[in-house]
């Protein structure tokens, strides 16, 4: 599914090819990581990623920041700290700069991930 999603944005020129290509680099260092096993799993991360990757390279409108009580759960986290190292690591493969507050919806997306992993 998400890389039905994935073409179909590429195909629209909602997202490039480049950002097409490391929406799989993405997808590979969460499995590498074992954050995921099916890339299905990864859905609403790579999806939020490919469309802030495309908007940041436009240099289009940026999101409004993550609710202040969400931001705070997050950070309480016990998966927060994981979830930033693979943030740093994901980033620099990107290389895109984020703002912060886009940062803080990618540690949302990644603190989920490794929740949900737990759960399994």
């Amino acid at each position: 599914m998400i890389q039905e999603k994935l073409t179909i944005l590429k195909e629209n020129d909602v997202i490039d090819e480049t950002t097409y290509e490391d929406m799989q680099v993405a997808l590979d260092l969460l499995k590498q990581e074992d954050i995921i096993i099916e890339e299905d799993e990864a859905d609403t991360f790579i999806t939020h990623l490919a469309m802030a990757t495309s908007r940041q390279r436009k240099d289009e409108e940026q999101v409004d920041s993550v609710d202040p009580m969400i931001k705070q759960e997050i950070e309480a986290a016990p998966e927060y700290k994981k979830a930033v190292a693979i943030w740093k690591q994901l980033s620099e493969k990107i290389n895109v700069d984020f703002p912060k507050n886009e940062d803080d919806y990618f540690y949302l997306h990644l603190v989920t991930l490794l929740q949900n992993k737990k759960e399994k």
